[in-house]
């Protein structure tokens, strides 16, 4: 799931966003955003299609 962490920065960054207003838009804590970001937690499936709601991609788009 470390592809994951890397393609939300990835895309979160393209869009100019913070990760405080990733959090805003999915209701799911920066401190969680940030630590799968980085690798060190694998988002449930739930976390994982809100963050990409968040950042308006399909969620396999965060899988790729």
């Amino acid at each position: 799931m470390g592809d994951f962490g890397s393609n939300l920065r990835a895309i979160r960054k393209e869009l100019g966003m913070t990760q405080e207003e990733v959090s805003e838009r999915s209701g799911v804590q920066a401190g969680e955003i940030s630590r799968i970001e980085r690798g060190k937690r694998d988002p449930q499936v739930s976390t994982l299609i809100k963050l990409a709601k968040a950042v308006r991609v399909p969620p396999g788009r965060l899988l790729e």
